[in-house]
């Protein structure tokens, strides 16, 4: 393990990925990457291409950069564009367990490392009332899937990851990053 202090650039606009990248380093920067994203293929595809698509329009030699989706029988859930969209998708997934896919790009000078972490999720039997509350009183538009575990209403039960399903596998992430520099042991600490 290298013992340089390097700072590391994390390549999202996300709140929820800086909270969660705390647990790793306190040495890091945000940045939010322009480029552009695929919607369609495999979904582990599609996660992975976005995570190295953002990582790589970050300029610097230390990069982390993920792309977090939902998928439920086969179709893709990102990020919804309005709140009506945001209630189609809770509808779609209300009852059902779907997967959550994160793919991670991590760059340190000249190597590059791209993997994915997936999590399973089973969200509630809600009741159309319950889902525009919801949406109306939680905003979860900047989240895939139109929905946050941390706001402790929707999901019913999950395995895997948790940190994952918020947006950025702590877990798999800082084993990844230890080869390269120092990072925070893990702690019970919660986001």
């Amino acid at each position: 393990m290298s013992e340089n202090k390097r700072v590391l650039i994390l390549a999202s606009s996300s709140p929820r990925r800086k909270e969660l990248i705390r647990k790793i380093t306190d040495d890091f920067i945000t940045i939010q990457p322009v480029c552009e994203e695929i919607t369609d293929g495999e979904p582990q595809f599609v996660a992975e291409t976005n995570a190295v698509r953002k990582g790589r329009a970050a300029d610097g030699d230390f990069v982390v950069a993920c792309d977090t989706l939902v998928t439920c029988d086969g179709k893709i859930y990102g990020k919804p564009t309005d709140e009506i969209n945001a209630v189609g998708m809770i509808k779609e997934l209300r009852g059902k367990t779907h997967t959550v896919i994160s793919g991670i790009y991590v760059r340190f000078d000249e190597e590059e490392t791209v993997f994915c972490d997936k999590s399973f999720v089973t969200f509630k039997d809600l009741t159309d009332e319950e889902i525009v509350s919801y949406i109306k009183n939680f905003r979860p538009l900047d989240k895939a899937g139109a929905y946050g575990l941390q706001d402790g209403v929707v999901v019913e039960k999950y395995s895997g990851s948790r940190d994952n399903i918020i947006g950025l596998p702590t877990e798999k992430l800082r084993e990844i990053l230890r080869k390269y520099v120092y990072v925070k042991e893990e702690s019970d600490n919660r986001f």
